[in-house]
Protein backbone atom coordinates (compact mmCIF):
# COMPACT_ATOMS: atom_id res chain seq x y z
CA UNK A 1 0.00 0.00 0.00
CA UNK A 2 1.29 3.29 -1.04
CA UNK A 3 1.17 6.36 1.40
CA UNK A 4 0.58 10.12 0.49
CA UNK A 5 3.70 12.61 1.59
CA UNK A 6 2.68 14.13 4.77
CA UNK A 7 2.31 17.45 2.07
CA UNK A 8 -0.34 15.93 0.40
CA UNK A 9 -2.42 14.08 3.11
CA UNK A 10 -4.35 17.67 4.65
CA UNK A 11 -5.18 18.60 0.69
CA UNK A 12 -6.30 15.28 -0.37
CA UNK A 13 -9.22 15.08 3.07
CA UNK A 14 -10.33 18.85 2.23
CA UNK A 15 -10.89 17.12 -1.28
CA UNK A 16 -12.86 14.36 0.04
CA UNK A 17 -14.67 16.61 2.49
CA UNK A 18 -15.79 19.06 0.07
CA UNK A 19 -16.65 16.67 -2.58
CA UNK A 20 -19.15 14.84 -0.38
CA UNK A 21 -20.52 19.07 0.56
CA UNK A 22 -21.05 19.81 -2.88
CA UNK A 23 -22.28 16.64 -4.65
CA UNK A 24 -25.64 17.78 -6.37
CA UNK A 25 -29.15 16.48 -4.80
CA UNK A 26 -29.64 15.25 -1.73
CA UNK A 27 -30.86 11.05 -0.76
CA UNK A 28 -33.50 11.40 1.97
CA UNK A 29 -34.78 8.18 1.86
CA UNK A 30 -33.55 4.63 0.52
CA UNK A 31 -34.56 1.31 1.48
CA UNK A 32 -33.72 -2.00 -0.18
CA UNK A 33 -35.90 -5.24 0.23
CA UNK A 34 -33.10 -7.91 1.26
CA UNK A 35 -36.05 -10.30 0.43
CA UNK A 36 -36.03 -9.57 -3.37
CA UNK A 37 -32.17 -8.48 -4.11
CA UNK A 38 -32.15 -5.39 -6.42
CA UNK A 39 -35.86 -3.90 -5.37
CA UNK A 40 -35.39 -0.66 -3.77
CA UNK A 41 -37.02 2.79 -3.09
CA UNK A 42 -34.58 6.17 -3.26
CA UNK A 43 -35.85 9.57 -2.78
CA UNK A 44 -33.76 12.22 -3.74
CA UNK A 45 -34.30 16.16 -2.94
CA UNK A 46 -33.19 18.41 -6.06
CA UNK A 47 -33.15 21.74 -3.91
CA UNK A 48 -32.28 20.37 -0.41
CA UNK A 49 -34.42 18.62 2.05
CA UNK A 50 -36.93 21.24 3.03
CA UNK A 51 -37.58 24.80 2.27
CA UNK A 52 -38.94 27.65 4.66
CA UNK A 53 -41.72 28.74 1.73
CA UNK A 54 -42.91 27.15 -1.28
CA UNK A 55 -42.44 24.11 -2.77
CA UNK A 56 -39.78 21.48 -3.48
CA UNK A 57 -39.51 18.93 -6.15
CA UNK A 58 -38.15 15.27 -4.89
CA UNK A 59 -36.71 12.50 -7.24
CA UNK A 60 -38.70 8.62 -6.48
CA UNK A 61 -36.77 5.83 -7.79
CA UNK A 62 -38.53 2.74 -7.53
CA UNK A 63 -36.89 -0.39 -9.02
CA UNK A 64 -38.75 -3.97 -9.03
CA UNK A 65 -37.24 -7.32 -8.98
CA UNK A 66 -39.43 -9.30 -6.42
CA UNK A 67 -41.25 -11.39 -9.79
CA UNK A 68 -44.46 -9.70 -9.32
CA UNK A 69 -46.51 -6.28 -10.39
CA UNK A 70 -46.44 -3.61 -7.38
CA UNK A 71 -47.69 -0.88 -6.21
CA UNK A 72 -45.86 1.20 -3.88
CA UNK A 73 -47.53 4.30 -1.90
CA UNK A 74 -45.02 6.88 -1.18
CA UNK A 75 -45.95 9.97 1.78
CA UNK A 76 -44.18 12.69 2.15
CA UNK A 77 -45.15 15.02 5.11
CA UNK A 78 -43.91 18.38 7.09
CA UNK A 79 -44.36 19.27 10.38
CA UNK A 80 -44.49 17.94 13.34
CA UNK A 81 -46.90 17.81 16.85
CA UNK A 82 -45.88 21.59 17.95
CA UNK A 83 -46.73 22.87 14.32
CA UNK A 84 -50.03 24.09 14.08
CA UNK A 85 -49.80 23.46 10.31
CA UNK A 86 -49.05 19.84 8.45
CA UNK A 87 -48.37 19.98 4.88
CA UNK A 88 -48.75 15.98 2.85
CA UNK A 89 -47.99 14.61 -0.47
CA UNK A 90 -49.06 10.89 -1.17
CA UNK A 91 -48.65 9.41 -3.99
CA UNK A 92 -49.15 5.88 -5.41
CA UNK A 93 -46.76 4.12 -8.16
CA UNK A 94 -47.21 0.86 -9.91
CA UNK A 95 -44.17 -0.99 -10.90
CA UNK A 96 -43.67 -3.99 -13.34
CA UNK A 97 -41.66 -6.89 -12.29
CA UNK A 98 -37.77 -6.13 -13.96
CA UNK A 99 -38.29 -2.18 -14.20
CA UNK A 100 -37.50 1.01 -12.64
CA UNK A 101 -39.34 4.28 -12.95
CA UNK A 102 -38.45 7.60 -11.51
CA UNK A 103 -41.29 10.41 -10.65
CA UNK A 104 -41.38 13.55 -9.45
CA UNK A 105 -43.53 14.74 -6.53
CA UNK A 106 -43.75 18.21 -5.84
CA UNK A 107 -44.34 18.73 -1.50
CA UNK A 108 -45.69 22.37 -0.69
CA UNK A 109 -44.11 23.69 3.13
CA UNK A 110 -46.28 25.53 5.18
CA UNK A 111 -46.02 28.95 5.61
CA UNK A 112 -42.98 30.52 7.41
CA UNK A 113 -44.91 32.33 9.94
CA UNK A 114 -46.44 28.97 11.50
CA UNK A 115 -43.04 27.33 11.99
CA UNK A 116 -39.14 27.69 13.33
CA UNK A 117 -36.57 27.68 11.06
CA UNK A 118 -35.81 24.23 11.96
CA UNK A 119 -37.72 21.93 9.46
CA UNK A 120 -38.40 18.55 9.27
CA UNK A 121 -39.24 15.88 6.78
CA UNK A 122 -41.06 12.28 6.93
CA UNK A 123 -41.25 9.92 4.47
CA UNK A 124 -43.44 6.73 4.78
CA UNK A 125 -43.44 4.30 1.80
CA UNK A 126 -45.33 0.92 2.28
CA UNK A 127 -46.32 -2.09 -0.83
CA UNK A 128 -48.29 -4.89 -0.43
CA UNK A 129 -46.40 -7.81 0.71
CA UNK A 130 -43.29 -5.80 0.95
CA UNK A 131 -44.49 -4.08 4.61
CA UNK A 132 -44.07 -0.03 5.25
CA UNK A 133 -40.96 2.06 5.83
CA UNK A 134 -40.08 5.26 7.01
CA UNK A 135 -37.47 7.97 7.67
CA UNK A 136 -37.66 11.61 9.42
CA UNK A 137 -34.49 14.15 8.65
CA UNK A 138 -34.66 17.82 9.79
CA UNK A 139 -32.41 20.50 8.41
CA UNK A 140 -32.17 24.04 9.58
CA UNK A 141 -33.14 27.25 6.96
CA UNK A 142 -31.61 30.72 6.71
CA UNK A 143 -33.28 32.96 9.29
CA UNK A 144 -32.56 35.96 6.81
CA UNK A 145 -30.58 34.64 3.81
CA UNK A 146 -32.57 33.84 0.73
CA UNK A 147 -33.17 30.20 -0.34
CA UNK A 148 -30.78 29.42 -3.56
CA UNK A 149 -30.36 26.49 -5.18
CA UNK A 150 -26.25 26.27 -7.37
CA UNK A 151 -25.93 24.24 -9.95
CA UNK A 152 -23.64 21.84 -9.79
CA UNK A 153 -20.60 23.55 -12.28
CA UNK A 154 -20.94 26.07 -9.88
CA UNK A 155 -20.81 25.00 -6.86
CA UNK A 156 -17.81 22.29 -7.08
CA UNK A 157 -15.14 25.08 -6.18
CA UNK A 158 -17.21 27.81 -4.47
CA UNK A 159 -19.85 26.36 -2.48
CA UNK A 160 -17.67 25.10 0.66
CA UNK A 161 -15.99 28.56 0.41
CA UNK A 162 -19.70 30.58 0.19
CA UNK A 163 -21.18 28.56 3.10
CA UNK A 164 -18.49 29.38 5.23
CA UNK A 165 -18.62 33.21 5.06
CA UNK A 166 -22.47 33.35 5.05
CA UNK A 167 -22.34 31.31 8.11
CA UNK A 168 -19.36 33.92 9.46
CA UNK A 169 -21.96 36.54 8.56
CA UNK A 170 -24.72 34.88 10.36
CA UNK A 171 -24.11 31.62 12.01
CA UNK A 172 -28.00 31.24 11.88
CA UNK A 173 -27.79 31.02 8.23
CA UNK A 174 -26.53 27.36 7.96
CA UNK A 175 -25.47 27.40 4.03
CA UNK A 176 -25.21 30.22 0.88
CA UNK A 177 -27.23 27.63 -1.08
CA UNK A 178 -28.25 23.97 -2.27
CA UNK A 179 -26.63 21.90 -4.95
CA UNK A 180 -28.54 20.58 -7.26
CA UNK A 181 -27.79 18.42 -11.09
CA UNK A 182 -29.01 20.43 -13.94
CA UNK A 183 -30.40 17.68 -15.42
CA UNK A 184 -32.43 16.68 -12.76
CA UNK A 185 -34.73 20.21 -12.67
CA UNK A 186 -38.45 19.85 -12.76
CA UNK A 187 -40.66 20.54 -15.23
CA UNK A 188 -43.79 21.62 -12.96
CA UNK A 189 -42.97 25.29 -12.36
CA UNK A 190 -44.25 24.73 -8.40
CA UNK A 191 -41.16 23.14 -7.77
CA UNK A 192 -39.34 25.97 -8.04
CA UNK A 193 -41.01 27.89 -5.53
CA UNK A 194 -39.33 27.09 -2.59
CA UNK A 195 -36.25 28.94 -3.85
CA UNK A 196 -36.00 32.96 -3.85
CA UNK A 197 -33.08 32.62 -6.24
CA UNK A 198 -31.67 30.40 -8.99
CA UNK A 199 -28.21 30.20 -9.63
CA UNK A 200 -27.13 28.53 -13.28
CA UNK A 201 -24.17 28.16 -15.79
CA UNK A 202 -24.94 29.16 -19.41
CA UNK A 203 -24.14 25.54 -20.46
CA UNK A 204 -26.40 24.02 -18.40
CA UNK A 205 -28.98 26.48 -19.27
CA UNK A 206 -28.81 25.45 -23.07
CA UNK A 207 -29.01 21.87 -21.90
CA UNK A 208 -32.31 22.70 -20.72
CA UNK A 209 -35.25 20.04 -22.52
CA UNK A 210 -38.10 22.26 -23.59
CA UNK A 211 -40.27 21.09 -20.73
CA UNK A 212 -37.31 22.21 -18.28
CA UNK A 213 -37.26 25.55 -19.53
CA UNK A 214 -40.99 25.63 -20.15
CA UNK A 215 -41.09 25.64 -16.09
CA UNK A 216 -38.06 27.51 -15.28
CA UNK A 217 -39.70 30.58 -17.69
CA UNK A 218 -43.36 30.48 -15.47
CA UNK A 219 -41.40 30.72 -12.12
CA UNK A 220 -39.36 33.91 -13.55
CA UNK A 221 -42.60 35.27 -14.95
CA UNK A 222 -44.67 34.68 -11.61
CA UNK A 223 -42.01 36.20 -10.03
CA UNK A 224 -38.72 34.01 -9.66
CA UNK A 225 -35.06 35.24 -10.16
CA UNK A 226 -32.77 33.65 -12.55
CA UNK A 227 -28.85 34.72 -12.34
CA UNK A 228 -27.13 33.02 -15.11
CA UNK A 229 -23.32 32.46 -15.41
CA UNK A 230 -21.02 32.81 -18.16
CA UNK A 231 -17.39 32.54 -18.73
CA UNK A 232 -18.24 35.66 -21.00
CA UNK A 233 -20.73 37.83 -21.27
CA UNK A 234 -24.12 36.65 -22.33
CA UNK A 235 -26.13 38.32 -25.07
CA UNK A 236 -29.97 38.03 -23.56
CA UNK A 237 -30.61 37.49 -27.18
CA UNK A 238 -29.17 34.21 -27.00
CA UNK A 239 -31.20 33.04 -24.33
CA UNK A 240 -33.97 32.52 -26.78
CA UNK A 241 -36.59 34.63 -24.30
CA UNK A 242 -38.20 38.46 -24.87
CA UNK A 243 -35.82 40.20 -22.75
CA UNK A 244 -34.25 43.34 -23.05
CA UNK A 245 -30.48 43.74 -22.73
CA UNK A 246 -30.23 44.99 -19.02
CA UNK A 247 -29.25 48.87 -18.46
CA UNK A 248 -26.15 47.77 -16.44
CA UNK A 249 -23.64 45.17 -15.64
CA UNK A 250 -25.14 44.57 -12.28
CA UNK A 251 -28.90 44.95 -13.36
CA UNK A 252 -31.32 42.27 -14.27
CA UNK A 253 -33.49 41.80 -17.52
CA UNK A 254 -37.23 41.99 -16.38
CA UNK A 255 -39.76 38.86 -17.65
CA UNK A 256 -43.08 39.57 -16.41
CA UNK A 257 -42.43 40.06 -12.28
CA UNK A 258 -39.47 38.04 -12.00
CA UNK A 259 -35.93 39.15 -12.89
CA UNK A 260 -32.92 37.61 -14.79
CA UNK A 261 -29.46 38.78 -13.73
CA UNK A 262 -26.42 37.53 -16.12
CA UNK A 263 -23.00 37.22 -14.94
CA UNK A 264 -19.34 36.59 -15.34
CA UNK A 265 -16.78 34.00 -13.60
CA UNK A 266 -13.53 32.48 -14.38
CA UNK A 267 -15.13 29.28 -15.21
CA UNK A 268 -13.88 28.29 -11.71
CA UNK A 269 -14.70 29.50 -8.55
CA UNK A 270 -17.93 32.14 -8.05
CA UNK A 271 -16.16 35.55 -6.13
CA UNK A 272 -16.95 35.65 -2.66
CA UNK A 273 -17.52 39.44 -3.28
CA UNK A 274 -21.09 37.95 -5.59
CA UNK A 275 -22.30 37.15 -2.32
CA UNK A 276 -23.28 41.23 -1.79
CA UNK A 277 -25.67 40.27 -4.74
CA UNK A 278 -27.74 37.97 -2.52
CA UNK A 279 -27.34 39.70 1.08
CA UNK A 280 -30.77 41.50 1.13
CA UNK A 281 -32.56 40.04 -2.13
CA UNK A 282 -36.28 39.54 -1.46
CA UNK A 283 -37.48 36.70 0.39
CA UNK A 284 -40.87 34.91 -0.13
CA UNK A 285 -41.19 34.09 3.35
CA UNK A 286 -40.60 37.64 4.53
CA UNK A 287 -43.62 39.10 2.39
CA UNK A 288 -46.26 36.19 3.75
CA UNK A 289 -45.27 37.11 7.06
CA UNK A 290 -45.87 40.78 6.92
CA UNK A 291 -47.43 42.35 4.21
CA UNK A 292 -50.94 40.99 4.84
CA UNK A 293 -51.51 42.39 8.19
CA UNK A 294 -51.38 46.19 7.58
CA UNK A 295 -51.94 48.27 4.45
CA UNK A 296 -53.51 45.58 2.39
CA UNK A 297 -55.68 47.63 0.03
CA UNK A 298 -57.98 44.13 -0.37
CA UNK A 299 -58.13 43.84 3.58
CA UNK A 300 -58.91 47.28 3.91
CA UNK A 301 -61.69 47.23 1.44
CA UNK A 302 -62.91 44.00 2.80
CA UNK A 303 -63.56 45.28 6.42
CA UNK A 304 -62.66 43.59 9.12
CA UNK A 305 -65.43 41.80 11.37
CA UNK A 306 -65.16 41.51 15.32
CA UNK A 307 -66.19 39.19 17.69
CA UNK A 308 -69.16 39.77 19.26
CA UNK A 309 -68.38 38.77 23.53
CA UNK A 310 -72.21 40.52 24.16
CA UNK A 311 -74.31 38.29 22.52
CA UNK A 312 -72.30 35.09 24.37
CA UNK A 313 -72.51 36.47 27.77
CA UNK A 314 -76.19 37.20 26.93
CA UNK A 315 -76.96 33.03 25.91
CA UNK A 316 -75.01 31.94 28.63
CA UNK A 317 -76.71 34.33 30.98
CA UNK A 318 -80.36 32.81 29.39
CA UNK A 319 -78.96 29.56 29.71
CA UNK A 320 -77.77 30.03 33.61
CA UNK A 321 -81.25 31.48 34.42
CA UNK A 322 -83.24 28.34 32.92
CA UNK A 323 -80.81 25.95 34.08
CA UNK A 324 -80.93 27.08 38.14
CA UNK A 325 -83.39 29.20 39.23
CA UNK A 326 -86.53 28.54 36.71
CA UNK A 327 -85.61 24.99 36.84
CA UNK A 328 -85.27 24.25 40.44
CA UNK A 329 -88.08 26.39 41.77
CA UNK A 330 -90.29 26.68 38.88
CA UNK A 331 -90.12 24.02 36.91
CA UNK A 332 -88.73 21.13 39.25
CA UNK A 333 -89.70 22.79 42.55
CA UNK A 334 -89.78 21.22 45.59
CA UNK A 335 -91.67 17.91 45.57
CA UNK A 336 -91.46 17.39 41.47
CA UNK A 337 -87.25 17.23 41.62
CA UNK A 338 -87.44 13.90 39.58
CA UNK A 339 -88.54 16.20 36.66
CA UNK A 340 -84.65 17.86 36.48
CA UNK A 341 -84.11 14.51 34.59
CA UNK A 342 -86.25 15.78 31.79
CA UNK A 343 -86.27 19.64 31.66
CA UNK A 344 -82.53 19.83 32.47
CA UNK A 345 -81.71 17.56 29.37
CA UNK A 346 -84.36 19.82 27.01
CA UNK A 347 -82.99 23.40 28.27
CA UNK A 348 -79.38 22.15 27.02
CA UNK A 349 -80.98 20.64 24.05
CA UNK A 350 -83.03 23.93 23.49
CA UNK A 351 -80.25 26.11 24.41
CA UNK A 352 -78.07 23.99 21.63
CA UNK A 353 -80.46 24.50 18.88
CA UNK A 354 -80.95 27.99 19.47
CA UNK A 355 -77.23 28.78 19.07
CA UNK A 356 -77.51 26.49 15.77
CA UNK A 357 -79.79 28.72 14.78
CA UNK A 358 -78.48 31.69 15.62
CA UNK A 359 -74.93 31.26 13.65
CA UNK A 360 -77.55 29.69 10.56
CA UNK A 361 -78.98 32.89 10.61
CA UNK A 362 -76.04 35.61 11.72
CA UNK A 363 -73.33 33.84 9.69
CA UNK A 364 -75.41 32.05 7.12
CA UNK A 365 -73.98 29.18 4.53
CA UNK A 366 -70.76 29.48 2.65
CA UNK A 367 -69.18 32.63 2.23
CA UNK A 368 -68.33 36.04 1.00
CA UNK A 369 -65.26 37.34 -0.10
CA UNK A 370 -63.02 39.97 -2.23
CA UNK A 371 -60.08 38.94 -4.71
CA UNK A 372 -57.64 40.75 -6.82
CA UNK A 373 -56.46 39.00 -10.10
CA UNK A 374 -53.33 39.65 -12.13
CA UNK A 375 -53.11 37.70 -15.46
CA UNK A 376 -50.42 37.92 -17.80
CA UNK A 377 -50.94 36.78 -20.84
CA UNK A 378 -48.09 35.56 -23.18
CA UNK A 379 -48.70 34.77 -26.79
CA UNK A 380 -45.12 35.21 -28.42
CA UNK A 381 -42.71 32.61 -29.17
CA UNK A 382 -44.34 29.52 -28.78
CA UNK A 383 -45.11 30.67 -25.19
CA UNK A 384 -49.12 31.01 -25.91
CA UNK A 385 -49.09 30.56 -21.81
CA UNK A 386 -51.82 32.74 -19.28
CA UNK A 387 -49.81 33.48 -15.61
CA UNK A 388 -52.28 34.46 -12.89
CA UNK A 389 -50.81 36.07 -9.86
CA UNK A 390 -54.38 36.21 -7.36
CA UNK A 391 -54.72 37.23 -3.89
CA UNK A 392 -58.17 36.80 -1.71
CA UNK A 393 -59.82 37.14 1.36
CA UNK A 394 -62.71 35.78 2.31
CA UNK A 395 -65.25 35.29 5.87
CA UNK A 396 -66.85 31.79 5.97
CA UNK A 397 -70.23 31.19 7.77
CA UNK A 398 -71.53 27.41 8.05
CA UNK A 399 -68.67 25.08 5.15
CA UNK A 400 -69.78 21.46 5.27
CA UNK A 401 -66.93 20.45 3.65
CA UNK A 402 -63.44 22.87 4.21
CA UNK A 403 -61.39 21.47 1.27
CA UNK A 404 -62.49 21.62 -2.59
CA UNK A 405 -61.34 20.10 -5.98
CA UNK A 406 -60.75 22.35 -9.10
CA UNK A 407 -60.33 21.69 -12.50
CA UNK A 408 -57.43 24.52 -13.23
CA UNK A 409 -54.95 23.35 -10.66
CA UNK A 410 -53.11 26.46 -8.81
CA UNK A 411 -50.31 27.18 -6.40
CA UNK A 412 -51.90 28.03 -2.72
CA UNK A 413 -50.02 29.64 0.06
CA UNK A 414 -52.15 30.83 3.34
CA UNK A 415 -50.96 34.20 4.21
CA UNK A 416 -50.49 36.20 7.98
CA UNK A 417 -53.93 37.96 8.72
CA UNK A 418 -53.75 39.67 11.94
CA UNK A 419 -54.68 37.70 15.36
CA UNK A 420 -58.19 37.94 15.59
CA UNK A 421 -60.88 34.93 17.32
CA UNK A 422 -61.68 34.35 13.39
CA UNK A 423 -57.90 33.68 12.23
CA UNK A 424 -57.52 29.85 12.23
CA UNK A 425 -54.31 30.71 11.45
CA UNK A 426 -53.33 33.21 14.30
CA UNK A 427 -49.85 32.56 15.73
CA UNK A 428 -51.32 32.78 18.82
CA UNK A 429 -54.15 30.14 18.03
CA UNK A 430 -54.08 26.52 18.65
CA UNK A 431 -56.16 25.10 15.55
CA UNK A 432 -54.64 22.57 13.74
CA UNK A 433 -54.39 22.25 10.27
CA UNK A 434 -53.05 19.91 7.42
CA UNK A 435 -53.09 21.05 3.95
CA UNK A 436 -52.81 18.17 0.94
CA UNK A 437 -52.75 19.03 -2.48
CA UNK A 438 -53.58 15.95 -5.35
CA UNK A 439 -53.63 17.77 -8.58
CA UNK A 440 -56.54 19.61 -8.62
CA UNK A 441 -58.25 18.36 -5.38
CA UNK A 442 -57.40 20.49 -2.38
CA UNK A 443 -57.70 18.49 0.89
CA UNK A 444 -57.58 20.02 4.53
CA UNK A 445 -58.67 23.09 6.29
CA UNK A 446 -58.37 25.63 3.66
CA UNK A 447 -62.18 26.83 4.45
CA UNK A 448 -62.91 25.98 8.22
CA UNK A 449 -66.32 27.14 9.20
CA UNK A 450 -66.34 30.81 10.94
CA UNK A 451 -63.22 31.92 10.06
CA UNK A 452 -61.36 34.47 7.80
CA UNK A 453 -58.76 33.26 5.28
CA UNK A 454 -56.73 35.01 2.88
CA UNK A 455 -54.43 32.99 0.60
CA UNK A 456 -52.21 33.67 -2.81
CA UNK A 457 -52.61 31.72 -5.76
CA UNK A 458 -50.56 31.20 -8.91
CA UNK A 459 -50.87 29.65 -11.87
CA UNK A 460 -49.26 28.86 -15.22
CA UNK A 461 -51.90 27.52 -18.19
CA UNK A 462 -51.83 26.97 -21.48
CA UNK A 463 -53.93 29.26 -24.28
CA UNK A 464 -54.97 30.58 -27.24
CA UNK A 465 -56.37 33.85 -26.64
CA UNK A 466 -54.18 37.08 -27.65
CA UNK A 467 -53.43 40.96 -28.26
CA UNK A 468 -52.07 40.90 -31.85
CA UNK A 469 -50.41 43.86 -32.82
CA UNK A 470 -50.80 44.37 -37.09
CA UNK A 471 -48.77 47.32 -38.05
CA UNK A 472 -49.28 50.89 -37.56
CA UNK A 473 -52.03 53.14 -39.37
CA UNK A 474 -50.91 56.49 -39.95
CA UNK A 475 -48.71 56.56 -36.45
CA UNK A 476 -51.02 54.64 -34.79
CA UNK A 477 -50.75 51.43 -33.54
CA UNK A 478 -53.15 48.48 -34.93
CA UNK A 479 -54.02 46.00 -32.31
CA UNK A 480 -56.68 42.85 -32.45
CA UNK A 481 -58.22 41.56 -29.45
CA UNK A 482 -58.70 37.80 -29.78
CA UNK A 483 -59.52 37.49 -26.47
CA UNK A 484 -62.87 35.69 -25.30
CA UNK A 485 -64.11 38.54 -23.06
CA UNK A 486 -64.92 41.84 -24.20
CA UNK A 487 -62.27 44.33 -23.44
CA UNK A 488 -63.87 47.67 -20.87
CA UNK A 489 -60.51 49.42 -20.65
CA UNK A 490 -57.58 49.16 -22.39
CA UNK A 491 -53.77 51.00 -22.49
CA UNK A 492 -50.84 50.23 -24.11
CA UNK A 493 -47.42 51.86 -23.79
CA UNK A 494 -45.64 51.06 -27.63
CA UNK A 495 -42.15 49.97 -28.22
CA UNK A 496 -41.26 53.80 -28.18
CA UNK A 497 -42.24 54.36 -24.98
CA UNK A 498 -45.67 56.06 -25.96
CA UNK A 499 -48.65 55.52 -23.99
CA UNK A 500 -51.83 54.94 -25.48
CA UNK A 501 -55.24 54.32 -24.57
CA UNK A 502 -58.63 53.15 -26.03
CA UNK A 503 -61.00 55.51 -26.75
CA UNK A 504 -63.80 56.31 -24.04
CA UNK A 505 -66.70 54.37 -23.26
CA UNK A 506 -65.73 51.79 -26.25
CA UNK A 507 -66.26 48.23 -25.76
CA UNK A 508 -64.05 45.85 -27.82
CA UNK A 509 -65.44 42.22 -28.70
CA UNK A 510 -63.53 39.62 -29.52
CA UNK A 511 -62.17 39.36 -33.25
CA UNK A 512 -62.03 43.25 -33.30
CA UNK A 513 -59.28 45.74 -33.18
CA UNK A 514 -59.10 47.98 -30.23
CA UNK A 515 -59.52 51.77 -31.20
CA UNK A 516 -56.36 53.29 -29.81
CA UNK A 517 -55.57 57.22 -29.49
CA UNK A 518 -52.59 59.45 -27.72
CA UNK A 519 -52.62 59.83 -24.16
CA UNK A 520 -52.37 63.11 -23.26
CA UNK A 521 -50.82 61.92 -20.16
CA UNK A 522 -47.60 59.90 -19.64
CA UNK A 523 -48.75 58.75 -16.34
CA UNK A 524 -51.17 55.31 -16.49
CA UNK A 525 -54.55 55.26 -16.23
CA UNK A 526 -57.05 55.76 -12.50
CA UNK A 527 -58.30 52.98 -12.91
CA UNK A 528 -55.34 50.67 -13.05
CA UNK A 529 -53.79 52.53 -9.89
CA UNK A 530 -56.77 51.57 -8.26
CA UNK A 531 -56.26 47.70 -8.93
CA UNK A 532 -52.98 47.59 -8.41
CA UNK A 533 -53.41 49.39 -5.21
CA UNK A 534 -55.42 45.83 -3.46
CA UNK A 535 -52.73 43.97 -3.71
CA UNK A 536 -49.71 43.10 -1.93
CA UNK A 537 -46.90 45.75 -1.33
CA UNK A 538 -44.44 42.72 -2.72
CA UNK A 539 -47.07 42.48 -5.65
CA UNK A 540 -48.11 46.27 -5.98
CA UNK A 541 -44.00 47.15 -6.48
CA UNK A 542 -43.85 44.24 -9.23
CA UNK A 543 -46.73 45.14 -10.95
CA UNK A 544 -45.81 48.96 -11.23
CA UNK A 545 -42.42 47.92 -12.62
CA UNK A 546 -44.16 46.20 -14.94
CA UNK A 547 -44.88 50.29 -17.24
CA UNK A 548 -42.62 48.84 -19.97
CA UNK A 549 -42.20 49.44 -23.34
CA UNK A 550 -44.99 47.25 -25.49
CA UNK A 551 -46.87 46.29 -22.89
CA UNK A 552 -50.79 46.70 -22.18
CA UNK A 553 -53.61 46.56 -19.65
CA UNK A 554 -56.85 45.92 -19.84
CA UNK A 555 -59.95 45.49 -17.85
CA UNK A 556 -62.39 42.66 -19.36
CA UNK A 557 -66.30 42.55 -19.22
CA UNK A 558 -66.62 39.55 -16.93
CA UNK A 559 -63.27 38.66 -14.58
CA UNK A 560 -65.00 35.79 -12.84
CA UNK A 561 -63.88 34.02 -16.19
CA UNK A 562 -60.69 34.64 -15.80
CA UNK A 563 -60.04 34.13 -11.66
CA UNK A 564 -59.23 31.32 -10.24
CA UNK A 565 -62.04 28.99 -8.59
CA UNK A 566 -61.65 27.93 -4.79
CA UNK A 567 -64.46 26.79 -2.69
CA UNK A 568 -67.65 26.68 -4.60
CA UNK A 569 -69.75 27.81 -1.79
CA UNK A 570 -67.73 31.46 -1.34
CA UNK A 571 -69.51 33.94 -3.08
CA UNK A 572 -67.04 36.19 -4.20
CA UNK A 573 -68.77 39.80 -4.01
CA UNK A 574 -65.73 41.22 -5.64
CA UNK A 575 -63.37 40.16 -8.28
CA UNK A 576 -60.75 42.80 -9.56
CA UNK A 577 -58.62 41.77 -12.60
CA UNK A 578 -55.81 43.39 -14.41
CA UNK A 579 -55.27 41.52 -17.66
CA UNK A 580 -51.63 42.36 -18.99
CA UNK A 581 -49.16 41.11 -21.69
CA UNK A 582 -47.30 41.63 -24.68
CA UNK A 583 -49.09 41.81 -28.00
CA UNK A 584 -47.78 38.84 -30.37
CA UNK A 585 -46.66 40.11 -33.66
CA UNK A 586 -44.40 43.40 -34.47
CA UNK A 587 -45.41 47.14 -34.33
CA UNK A 588 -44.34 47.88 -38.06
CA UNK A 589 -45.46 50.74 -40.14
CA UNK A 590 -48.33 49.46 -42.68
CA UNK A 591 -47.77 50.34 -46.43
Amino acid sequence: MTLLPPRLLFPAMVAVFTAGQTAAGEQVFRHDYEEHPGTFVEVESVFGAVAKQGSLPYRITLRNESGLPRAWTVTLSEGNQGRSVTTKATRRFEVESGAEVVHEVILPFGPAFLAYDYRSLEIEVSAPGLGSESRQTGQQTPADFPMIGVSRALAERSLARLDAAVRKANTSNPCFGKPFEPAHLPVDWTGYTGLDVLLLDEPAWKALTSAQRQALVAWIRLGGRLDLYGVSAIETSSLGLPIAAPEGPDLPAALSLGRIYCRLWDGREIPEEYLSHYWGAPQAAGAFNKEFQQNWGLQSEFGIKDFNPTLVFLLLLAFAILVAPVNLFYLAKPGHRHRLFVTTPLISLATCLLIVFLIFFIDGVGGKGHRVVLADLQAGKGENRLYFTQEQISRTGVIFSSGFETKRPFEINPANLPPSHFNPLSQNGRRFATFEIKGGIYEGEFFRSRSEQAFSLRAAEPGRARIEAVGEDGGTPVLISNLAQEIVAFVYRDPKGELWTCVAGTVVSPGQRIPLERSASTAVPEWLSETAALFSKSRRDQIEALDEPNRFFAQVGDPETLALPTHPAVRWEKTALLLTGTPSGEIAPTP
